[in-house]
């Protein structure tokens, strides 16, 4: 084999790994979608299950919080992300397919050819446009938190009342001991 055919190769194991890696990142997301949805049901036993134990509904509470903020990166930003993947890989493709038709002769090829660039090009706008939605939706789409609503205005230190609301464990005991 001369240096042509292993370029040939090499761009062909190229093609593939990208591929590869594009399918499996989008198939990866789709699994955590799914996990998610089986911990938010997951969730909604817990919370049966936990009935009116104070403790117990908080920590569902605690879990529940982590799935929620969670499953709203992955509806707001993750549809974006995987788009840009498909695109990319596109873009790949289409213009893997302009450089291979590219030398060919005839009026067929040139066809081709002038159409694998022109999908190249809009696969490539494509990939950009879904990476701005979603560095946009990642910086301007607002967290889920839920730490400013536990947190009330008579939780505020008093500054006329004592330093401390919480009652010392030893102020009940007596320094006598017990005959």
């Amino acid at each position: 084999m001369n240096a042509v055919d292993y370029r040939g190769v090499m761009v062909g194991l190229g093609l593939l790994a990208t591929a590869f890696g594009v399918v499996g990142f989008v198939r990866y997301r789709e699994r955590e979608s799914t996990t998610l949805q089986r911990q938010t049901q997951l969730a909604r036993e817990l919370r049966d299950l936990a009935g009116d134990d104070e403790v117990r509904l908080a920590a569902v509470d605690e879990f529940s919080l982590t799935i929620y903020q969670r499953l709203f990166y992955a509806s707001v930003v993750a549809p974006w992300i995987r788009s840009a993947a498909w695109a990319l890989l596109g873009a790949v493709l289409a213009g893997a397919g302009a450089l291979a038709v590219g030398p060919l002769d005839g009026a067929f090829a040139t066809v081709v050819h002038v159409a694998a660039i022109v999908a190249t090009g809009m696969f490539a706008v494509a990939t950009l446009v879904y990476t701005g939605i979603a560095l946009y939706h990642s910086a301007t789409t607002p967290r889920v938190s839920f730490s400013d609503s536990y947190a009330t205005e008579d939780t505020e230190p008093d500054p006329d009342g004592p330093a401390s609301e919480v009652p010392d464990p030893d102020a009940g005991v007596s320094a006598r001991s017990v005959d």
